[in-house]
């Protein structure tokens, strides 16, 4: 039992690093996919555009918090229903204790808790804008960075960014051309850099197979949903990009 204690306060403290970064992407990356330009980037309200208190930024508490909270209100309560970032936060949270469970505690863990925090967020981000937001895609290279020189080194991450860069330009230049319609956005082409940099060269193919056949398979449910003809892949792309790293943890190359 006491051998056990420190495990488990290891693993909720990667979970609330996990938590905290997805709190925090979350609410900074939905002003800014909505920001016009010259506005402030402190989040608010979208419906009546109150700036958000330092207390509804919290991690969850600023959810529960809130009058009629377990309706999931948003911040004046003018809308109800509001799950998608609550779920962004909880998901964070489960992905850092398991970062921490597969590869166990050490300081060089935080910076993967913090990337990983980071992909929930996007993925509601770009189902409800449509969009990923640049400095998302910038903390996740950067977190990217902080891992791998924790690690292997920087040099072998940035052939994987640099040709995952490629492949996806040539994606969504050259494949849209061909088929007449957008098939991948700007923000998913800087995704795709900055997940090489947590991606092995090996687990390239395997990373883009797969998202290609998770955004399949979510854009039918998408479309039966009532979503609309065009899904946003970046939950496609993040579903896939959390199983690669955590798939390295639990069973390294």
């Amino acid at each position: 039992m006491d051998d056990s204690l420190p495990s488990i306060l290891q693993i909720l403290a990667g979970g609330l690093l996990g938590l905290i970064s997805a709190t925090l992407a979350g609410h900074f990356g939905f002003r800014s996919a909505d920001r016009l330009p010259g506005e402030t980037r402190w989040p608010q309200c979208v419906y009546c555009l109150r700036p958000l208190r330092w207390s509804e930024l919290l991690p969850l508490f600023g959810w529960v918090m809130r009058a009629g909270g377990t309706s999931l209100p948003c911040s004046c309560g003018l809308r109800k229903g509001l799950w998608l970032q609550p779920a962004a936060e909880i998901t964070g949270l489960i992905l850092g204790a398991l970062a921490v469970t597969f590869a166990g505690w050490s300081w060089a863990i935080v910076p993967l808790c913090f990337g990983l925090g980071l992909l929930p967020a996007m993925s509601v981000i770009d189902l409800s804008f449509g969009v990923i937001p640049d400095g998302l895609n910038i903390l996740l290279a950067f977190f990217g960075l902080l891992w791998l020189e924790a690690n292997d080194g920087v040099f072998m991450g940035l052939i994987t960014a640099a040709g995952l860069l490629g492949i996806s330009l040539l994606l969504a230049v050259g494949y849209s051309k061909l088929r007449g319609r957008e098939m991948l956005g700007l923000g998913d082409v800087k995704f795709f850099a900055a997940a090489g940099l947590w991606l092995p060269i090996m687990q390239v193919p395997w990373f883009m197979a797969m998202s290609g056949m998770v955004g399949a398979v979510m854009g039918v449910l998408w479309q039966r949903a009532g979503g609309g003809k065009e899904f946003p892949f970046a939950p496609a792309l993040c579903l896939t990009l959390a199983g690669c790293i955590l798939y390295q943890l639990y069973s390294p190359f």
